[in-house]
């Protein structure tokens, strides 16, 4: 019998319903007012894949089909299967037949049985990314962190431990956390690279879904492999959704709702070394506990404070470990049995040594010497005696207040420290809140300093925090106003000079001189240009550390590259009016050597996790963000796995300019010892600290960093 001609589900048959086939255990008939039949059917799932059972309303499912027990195809009206589709039919038989199956009896012995996931997987496998799948196959409860270096591979290592599990039956519903721009990346790799289904869950699919199956549909529960930015789970409402179903899963029940969670880019969710933890961190902790197996990810483990990285050891094993300043010897060495750390540099010489090829290009460090014009100068100039003015003007006061202090020249000076352009933007909000009726307090500072130094995934959002934070700081310094009038009237002079004071409309102009937007020019005169045409062969991707450097930016490019397409010069963000499937686009773009896009400027949002490797070896950091991690997240887009040639990074050095400078000999030191990051960040914050807040001598904090 055809199976096509068989529409009504029996006992036995085997039936395709959500994509999955299964067999039809029950069938319940319900006669309706209109004189229709319902069929409540029971299905019991024939895969590896997701819960076991179901009961599902037949006449409500969009698709489903039953297929006759043992049905045979209609050999005298269909075609004959083509060559091709029987001898991948007959590979495929072939290579099921080395995957496990695990008896509950053999669980133990699991690791001795064939490891399938490599040869499944559509990947070329290196020796070292196996090394944490074959340690998770000897645990019995999965608990590791993955810190390899950046571009090592370390989404590789999940999948395949992802997969391997799947396929000895050891898990079946698992949830992905990652920033909301790697979602599709991760469903994109999971299936084209495993072959594994992943749905991703957000206010959208949350709303489509409620609407095709009803009101009362939570994803958490209807989908069995899930994809979420951690900071859409972490909103109260959908916090809320997911425990409501892990309370109803695990009520009566003697395993966890959950069996694996993989946490991507796990040092966002990292606990605080001082105060409150972050919502972010906050929602990871509450939801860990729901999940049998977890896998954290990330490239910088360690922050330089041991209170945050056992933190994050306890989110992953809270059996093992706790949050405290210091880890005793025990706990040092349980370190090792659930945290893997592999350097690209100590694989390079691995092979040296063995005598093959390099796997992984080298980096190499390029500054680019800047030479201001007294306009500029002037600005840098007034804008330290402003500095050192509200830091005198608070000495007297509380430690309380002198923080509070510290923040609102900081907030000014990292603007500075990234264009011209980017510090009048703010210094007029900042000068909004100064003219504003009421002074803030104290504690509405606070408030602004929280909400800046929070976690985002959207940039719009991030900088209109920044915005107003800036407004909040000068209504904060209202009470000093006096006392900082000539230094606020010198620095509303030297942008006056500069040309940045808002038109009529409160649009900014371009400023009469930035230095670092002239070198970008010369840059990109020199590596992508050949005399008036385009080189094929190089392309440039700029990073800032605001959305506002980065619009003045573009905008000067192609107005100095006037006949040149749109897609030349590219933008990549977080959030805001660029779309998910728009940034996947451009991603695409950027690794396609066929498209013209020759300049890609984006913010700390593309920094982690995307894969732009394949056309690109030149990056330079526009400005360089306070954070060291963040620095070897953005050079890792480049140097990584797959990197055919050596990756030069630029960034900006001035005698000129005494920030600039201290800058510049960081950013140097981080590299030199990029192969232990994580263990120095805390003395670059004490560096930064000292610099800036402290106002201490550049060449001094520089010796002590030395020392």
């Amino acid at each position: 019998m055809n199976a096509a001609q068989v529409q009504t589900p029996r006992v036995g048959m085997v039936a395709v319903v959500r994509k999955r086939r299964a067999l039809v255990t029950s069938v319940q008939e319900f006669q309706l007012r209109s004189g229709e039949v319902s069929r409540l059917v029971g299905v019991e799932y024939l895969d590896a894949d997701g819960t076991r059972e179901d009961q599902l309303l037949w006449e409500r499912e969009p698709i489903s089909e039953v297929i006759e027990p043992r049905s045979l195809p209609n050999v005298e009206s269909a075609p004959p299967m083509p060559l091709a589709d029987f001898d991948a039919v007959e590979r495929a038989a072939r290579w099921q037949a080395l995957s496990p199956f695990v008896h509950a009896a053999d669980d133990g012995q699991s690791i001795r049985l064939p490891i399938a996931s490599p040869l499944f997987g559509a990947i070329q496998v290196e020796d070292f990314q196996l090394k944490p799948l074959v340690k998770a196959l000897n645990m019995p409860r999965v608990s590791l962190l993955l810190a390899d270096d950046v571009g090592l591979g370390k989404s590789i290592e999940g999948g395949l431990i992802l997969s391997e599990l799947i396929r000895r039956r050891r898990i079946r519903r698992v949830l992905i956390l990652c920033p909301a721009w790697l979602r599709h990346q991760w469903k994109e790799e999971m299936k084209s690279k495993f072959n594994l289904g992943f749905e991703i869950v957000d206010r959208a699919e949350t709303h489509a879904l409620r609407k095709r199956l009803g009101m009362d549909a939570n994803p958490w529960r209807t989908f069995q492999r899930a994809i979420a930015s951690y900071h859409y789970l972490k909103q109260p409402d959908v916090l809320e959704q997911f425990e409501a179903v892990c309370r109803t899963l695990h009520e009566g029940a003697a395993t966890l709702p959950f069996d694996l969670l993989i946490v991507d880019e796990a040092h966002n969710v990292m606990p605080s070394n001082l105060g409150e933890d972050s919502a972010l961190s906050k929602a990871i902790t509450r939801i860990a506990r729901y999940f049998e197996h977890k896998l954290f990810l990330t490239a910088t483990p360690h922050n330089g404070y041991t209170r945050c990285f056992s933190g994050l050891l306890e989110q992953l094993d809270p059996v093992r470990f706790t949050k405290k300043e210091d880890l005793t010897k025990g706990e040092q060495e349980r370190v090792s049995e659930i945290v893997i750390r592999r350097l690209k540099s100590k694989i390079n010489e691995a092979d040296t040594a063995a005598g093959r090829t390099p796997r992984f290009a080298e980096r190499k460090i390029e500054p680019l010497p800047l030479v201001f014009g007294d306009l500029e100068k002037r600005l840098s100039v007034a804008f330290e005696k402003f500095r050192s003015a509200v830091r005198s003007a608070f000495s007297a006061g509380s430690r309380s207040e002198q923080r509070t202090g510290y923040f609102a020249t900081e907030i000014l000076n990292k603007r500075l420290l990234s264009c011209p352009y980017a510090f009048a933007d703010s210094w007029h909000r900042f000068k909004a809140g100064l003219a504003e009726r009421e002074e803030a307090n104290e504690t509405e500072v606070k408030a602004v300093q929280r909400s800046v130094g929070e976690d985002s995934d959207d940039d719009a959002e991030a900088e209109a925090r920044a915005r107003h934070a800036a407004h909040v700081v000068g209504a904060w310094l209202k009470k000093k106003r006096e006392l900082l009038a000539s230094y606020i009237q010198d620095i509303d002079e030297r942008l006056d000079h500069l040309g940045l004071v808002p038109a009529s409309d409160g649009i900014l102009p371009n400023p009469s001189e930035d230095a670092r937007y002239a070198r970008l020019r010369d840059l990109i005169q020199q590596k992508l240009r050949n005399a008036n045409a385009w080189t094929d062969d190089e392309r440039l991707i700029l990073f800032t550390e605001y959305k506002t450097s980065l619009d003045y930016i573009v905008r000067r490019l192609r107005q100095d590259f006037p006949n040149e397409p749109e897609d030349r010069f590219r933008v990549l963000y977080g959030g805001g009016e660029l779309t998910e499937r728009h940034r996947e686009d451009i991603k695409k773009a950027f690794n396609d050597p066929a498209d013209p896009v020759r300049v890609l400027t984006a913010t700390d949002a593309a920094s982690e996790g995307q894969n732009l490797q394949e056309t690109a070896r030149l990056l330079l950091h526009f400005d360089i963000p306070w954070n060291p991690s963040r620095l070897d997240q953005r050079n890792g887009r480049l140097d990584r796995h797959g990197q055919a040639r050596d990756v030069y990074v630029f960034h900006f050095t001035s005698e000129d300019n005494a920030d600039l400078k201290f800058l510049s000999k960081v950013l140097s030191k981080v590299e030199r010892i990029r192969t232990d990051l994580g263990a120095v960040s805390a003395l670059f914050d004490a560096a930064f600290e000292r610099r800036f807040q402290e106002q201490r001598d550049a060449d001094t904090v520089d010796r002590m960093l030395d020392a």
